[in-house]
Parts: C-alpha cells; structure tokens; sequence
C-alpha cells in the first residue's frame, strides 16, 4: 500500500495515568498501576479536525459503559492514525487489544526530519507555534494541577476534556502544516524517510512490549562484586592521595579536588579563568570555542588563573577539637502527585558549624611542599570549569603521558580512578536502573528514541528505564542478568560486521575498499596489524577490538596529527590506501559549503549553516559532516534490517521475541525449538537489507553485507555460531 498523505487521517491522542518510581515519571503501560483513562480523536478534514469524540473509559467522575467499540470502529475506516509522540499511543493501543490502521503517522518524528537536525524542542506546543498553525486555547486549570502534583484522573472531567480534544485539533493543524512543507521542493526527499520510519516505530514498540527477562540474582551478585572493588579503589586512592597531598581533604568525587591532585593546581580566580579560556555557552546554548594559544601563552594564563597547590598538615580546632563530626541533616519535602506524594531531599545542612575551621574539624597548614602529581594540561582545549578536565578520554591521555615519563605513582592513580568512575557508572546506570525498571514479571522494558541523534541512530534511556545500549560489549558482567523466558532458550544476536567502513565504501565507491570487503579482509584486523607494526595473522581478537578506533577515525575525517608515530602511519597508510574515501570526503565538505545540507540516500538531511573554511583551510564542523551520512545510512540499514526480521518473525508466527537491538545487532529471545529459524530469519534480513533500500529508498547496493551470529544462556556468555 502506498503511503498517501491525501487518504483519510484519523487524529488520536489517548490519556493515561502515571506513576513514580525513585521519583522518576513512569508511563508505560507494563505498569499495572497505569491506566488509559480516555480516548480523544477525530477525522481530518481539509483545514481542521472534524468532529473530536471523546471515549471515557477510567476517570474518577465517569460512570457508564464501556464505549471502546466506537475506537475501534473508526480505526477499522482510516487509512491512518495521526498521532503526535506517536509509539506511545501506540503501546497502550497494543495493550489494549486496538487493531492498527495501515499507517501511523507521528507528527513528532516528521518535525524532527524538517528540523534538519536544527531545532529542539519537538513538543506539540512548540511545534505548532513554530509552524503558526490556529491558537488553541487550552485551560489555564491544567497547567495550575499539573503544577501541583494533581494528575488527570483526578482533575474535573470537563476540564481533561477541553485539554485533549484540543490537542487532537492541534496535532491534525500540525499535520496539515507539515505536508505543505513536505510538497516543497528542498522536502520531497524526506516522503520516502517518513514511512521508514513509521515502520521502525512499529518494531520499537514490539521490542518495547516484549521487553527482556532479567536474572535479578545474577544482578544482585553482580553489584555486591562492583561494590567490593569500589570500596578497595576508594581505599587505594586515598592512600595514595595522603601520600600527595599531605593532610588536606580530598573529595575523590569532585572535580575541583581532582584537579588539585592530579595538576598540583587549583584555580585562584574563576572569573579570570572562564573568560580566558572561553568556558561556558554563548547566546545560543551551544559550547564556546578554547582560544588558540602558543605553548607560552598557555602557560602564562596558567599562572595568572591558577596557584600552586602545596602539602598541608592538619592542626587540630580549638572549638571543635578537631571532631569533624559535623551533624548534619537532610531537608525533606512531599510534593503531591495526583494521589501519591513524591517525596525530596534538598542538600543537606549544618546544625552547627565551627567558625574557625568551617565545619571541616580542623586547620590545614601548608607545609611549603607542592603536592599532588604534577601533571600538566596540553592546551586551552584541558581547561575546564573546575579547573582541568578529568573525563575518560582525558584520564586515558594523561596515562599515556605518565607511561612515558615512568610515572609510576600517577599512573597508578589514573588507572585506578578511571575504573573507579566506571564502577560508579556501572552501580548506578546499570545495576540501580535495571533494579528501578524491573517489573514484578521480571522484564525490563526498555524505551528508545527516534528523535534524539540527529543521524537516526537510535538512543535509549527516559523515565525509569536505562540506556541499554550504552552496556559495554565484551566481557561486562552485568549482561549476565539478560537471560531467555523460555526454559532452555537462547539469547542469540546477530551484528553486522564492520557496517560503518562498507558504508563508507558504499557511498564513496571506493575501489580497493569494496575489493577488500569481496575478498574478506578483515579491516579492524588490518588496523592493528598496522599500528602494532606486526602480521595481521599474529594480531589477537583483544588487540583487535582495542584498534577498531583507529578504524572508525578516518572514516570521519580523522588525521595524525596529535597521535605517536605508530598511530599516525596507520591514518596516512589509510587514506593511500583508500583514496576514494578521501576524495568523497573532499567532496561532502566541498557540497557542504555549497549548499549548507548533507543528505544520505535515504532522504534525510543534515542543515549546517554556518561552515566556513578555517585560516588553516580546514572546514568548520568537517568530523560531523563526514560522520553524518556513514552513521546515518549506517542506522537507516540496520533499521530496515529490523523492519524485514519484525516481518519475517510475524509471518511466520514465532514464539520467539524480538527484545533489542543495539547500535549494529539484532538480540532475539529464542525459543530452543527455533534456533535455526531464528537464525535464518536474522541472516536474511540483515544481509539481503539491499532488496528493502531499493524498494524503499531507491538505492541499490554494491557491497555486500556480513553478520556475526553469537547466542548464549545469557547475554554474557554467548558463543559464535556458524
């Protein structure tokens, strides 16, 4: 069937209830105590939504039959369903036994496509007033109760009726703002995007709804093993902090303190120090540029911004005799929410606090001594608002650094405190927020978004739930509480195989590269065979994995500057090597300034307005705009190889799950009975993914695509199969 934008639309929005958990919004429909309380639509007609109907099924003040076969009756005449925020109407149609009209169209995922990337946010709000459509007046009463913690089921009906029905004749003014921006010209490549997309939703939902079975005494001994290492790195960090710093009080979960006793600085005027070196957003929210600096002005700013930090020796307070057992306690409030309260804590606060010693229970004396470990930030791109930065990517370096020099003490310390903050991560991401979004079954439910990156590369997270796919891959512990709901099943996932280089050879054509993809060559595998300066056949599966950023980097315009001369050989070698490429690259930047817009096969658009050629002749924003149509066509093959397998699986009435799919894979529950099925099934949507780009987008492929098929009890302990 043909996605026509001229058929008969229904517009729908349906509202729920709510629920808290940890404080967090839960508004899945897996929670049983959510409900739909109503069901508002209406038919689109040629400038407005026609009659809007309401269908009360759970408020508070209602009190009648139960008119759900009028929902369904108007379903079964459209040819689509407008919606804005569309999957989640949608999971309540799902769970509530609604069958769907052919398309579903989101008025949110279609904002999102025209902003090119540009605008935020994508509420209906904002997007009708960005779009002039009619001023709907909603109740002032609304705003004041949702304010108030009061949620719909408890507001007065007629009030919950005015608000939905206006935002049904809102979203319906929204679509018809849209598809006249859709019939211009510079839009008509985002008709065949649209569609795509819908279809994807469809599959999150399914995914969403099926949700993964969790282990959860697994998880339990997980985190008791975090929690251990955890302890034992605090306490070799602070020994090794005494040893540096003498007796001054070092918060190892601040950045301020860190900065102390990693750069043996501290800053000394912070308003100096922000506009120096440019710290902070502009106007526009977007982050201010570093300064260009030479080496010795750099080091003079240094100096004019920051101090010394020097070893201290504690003397004890008079007044407080140097206790430091401050009490303090916690400010409680309850915020109302519709029946529940939401209970907060503000900071805590002093009872008593020493004036000599402010609370901390003694004097810190500096004994002359600089302390900490000395090291030194490069540039202004290290400086940072507590100072210096001590993120991953900048910890890794300074390692690197101390490696070099044989400082053996500091690197001792970074090491130790970069998987500190990975253990932290790891507690509070992944173990807390499965516990959190664990239902009494025992699934997780996941959420995932279509309308954060702006390449359509999925994201995951909100509310209650985690962000599954940021779960590092090889080895974490923590997968092991992903395991099958059927007795002897498999959690089998399918990846596609260095997806993002044969992208980049599709789209640039280039020769060598589609050649070394027909032969098999195995391009991570040659990465590391160059930057270890050894045999690709010597090269080990872990040294492998650790060089696929090397890989990735000239695909998006990385070069050698600033890398060891091992590394740099392996950029330069690359574009010799895969001069096609570069020459596409040169082109995408050259279009770029052009015309302001990358576009990917699919339709979708990029919209970089100000890029300029640099003093140097670098184009600003080149890493984004060479990354933009690799990981954008990247995502849009994976998700047409989810909307293939979603339909394979259906047709074929599997009792098998779809349950995730994260960055390149597809993870499937798999009952023991289907395994071959299942496998089948995965290796023909992913690998024959061309047939779904021609029908859909148009584009044929010329390089083949490959997958690695892994399965196991659980998602940890998997095992490649052939």
């Amino acid at each position: 069937m043909k996605f026509d934008l001229g058929q008969r639309w229904l517009v729908l929005d349906l509202e729920t209830t709510v629920d808290f958990i940890e404080g967090r919004i839960d508004n899945s429909p897996k929670n049983p105590l959510n409900k739909c309380m109503s069901g508002h639509y209406g038919w689109l007609g040629e400038d407005t939504v026609d009659l809007v109907h309401s269908d009360v099924w759970n408020h508070n003040e209602y009190e009648g039959s139960d008119p759900v076969h009028r929902l369904e009756e108007h379903l079964a005449q459209a040819y689509g369903c407008i919606m804005h925020n569309a999957k989640f109407d949608t999971e309540w149609l799902m769970e509530m036994g609604f069958k769907l009209p052919a398309f579903i169209y989101d008025t949110l995922h279609v904002e999102y496509l025209l902003s090119k990337g540009q605008r935020r946010p994508l509420s209906l709000k904002e997007s009708c007033l960005r779009n002039h459509t009619k001023s709907i007046k909603k109740s002032d009463l609304v705003d004041e109760l949702f304010k108030s913690g009061t949620g719909f089921e408890a507001m007065p009906l007629d009030v919950v009726l005015e608000y939905a029905e206006a935002d049904v004749k809102a979203t319906g003014e929204l679509f018809l703002a849209q598809r006249k921006l859709l019939e211009q010209d510079h839009n008509k490549s985002l008709l065949t995007v649209i569609p795509h997309m819908m279809k994807m939703m469809l599959f999150l939902c399914e995914i969403e709804m099926n949700g993964v079975k969790i282990d959860t005494e697994a998880l339990n001994l997980v985190e008791l093993k975090f929690r251990a290492e955890k302890e034992q790195l605090t306490n070799d960090l602070s020994r090794i902090i005494e040893l540096v710093m003498g007796d001054t009080p070092i918060n190892i979960n601040s950045g301020r303190d860190m900065t102390k006793v990693i750069y043996s600085r501290e800053v000394t005027n912070r308003e100096a120090h922000l506009q120096t070196f440019n710290i902070g957003t502009n106007a526009a929210g977007k982050s201010l540029r570093p300064p260009f600096m030479s080496d010795a002005q750099f080091a003079d700013a240094v100096r004019a911004c920051t101090s010394i930090v020097m070893r201290t020796q504690a003397s004890q307070c008079p007044d407080c005799s140097g206790a430091g057992s401050i009490q303090k306690y916690k400010v409680v409030t309850k915020i109302k929410l519709g029946k529940k309260y939401r209970t907060t804590g503000e900071a805590y606060k002093n009872r008593t606090k020493c004036a000599v010693c402010d609370g901390a229970g003694a004097l810190y004396i500096s004994t002359g001594v600089s302390a900490g470990l000395r090291m030194s930030p490069k540039g202004p791109n290290d400086a940072s608002a507590n100072g210096f930065k001590t993120d991953k990517g900048t910890i890794l370096e300074l390692i690197k650094r101390a490696e070099a020099k044989g400082n053996l003490q500091a690197v001792e310390f970074l090491t130790k405190m970069s998987r500190l903050k990975a253990i932290t991560v790891y507690l509070d991401s992944f173990c807390a927020g499965i516990k959190r979004g664990t239902r009494a079954t025992g699934f997780l439910h996941a959420n995932f978004n279509q309308c954060v990156a702006a390449t359509g590369r999925l994201s995951s997270g909100g509310g209650i739930t985690l962000n599954l796919q940021n779960m590092p891959k090889r080895g974490f512990p923590v997968r092991a509480c992903i395991v099958s709901r059927f007795e002897n099943g498999l959690i089998l996932e399918a990846d596609y195989s260095s997806l993002e280089f044969r992208t980049a050879c599709e789209l640039s054509r280039d020769a060598q590269g589609i050649a070394d993809i027909i032969e098999g060559k195995d391009i991570h595998k040659q990465t590391a065979s160059i930057c270890l300066q050894k045999d690709a056949s010597e090269v080990t599966k872990d040294e492998r994995q650790g060089h696929k950023w090397a890989s990735f980097q000239p695909l998006f315009g990385g070069t050698s500057y600033g890398h060891p001369p091992h590394i740099g050989a392996y950029f330069d070698a690359f574009y010799n090597i895969y001069k096609g490429i570069y020459d596409w690259h040169q082109s995408l930047m050259n279009g770029t300034l052009k015309n302001g817009t990358v576009e990917t096969p699919s339709g979708r658009q990029y919209f970089w307005p100000n890029v300029e050629r640099t003093r140097n002749q670098r184009v600003t924003n080149a890493t984004q705009i060479l990354n933009y149509p690799v990981q954008g066509f990247s995502a849009d093959l994976v998700q047409l190889s989810c909307i293939r397998a979603f339909r394979l699986f259906k047709a074929q009435n599997l009792r098998s799950k779809l349950i995730l799919t994260v960055h390149d894979s597809i993870v499937v529950d798999t009952h023991p009975d289907e395994i071959e099925q299942v496998k089948s099934i995965l290796t023909e949507a992913m690998t024959r993914v061309g047939e779904e780009s021609e029908k859909l987008f148009n584009y044929k492929l010329v390089v083949p695509l490959d997958i690695e098929i892994s399965g196991g009890i659980n998602w940890l302990d998997q095992e490649e199969y052939a």
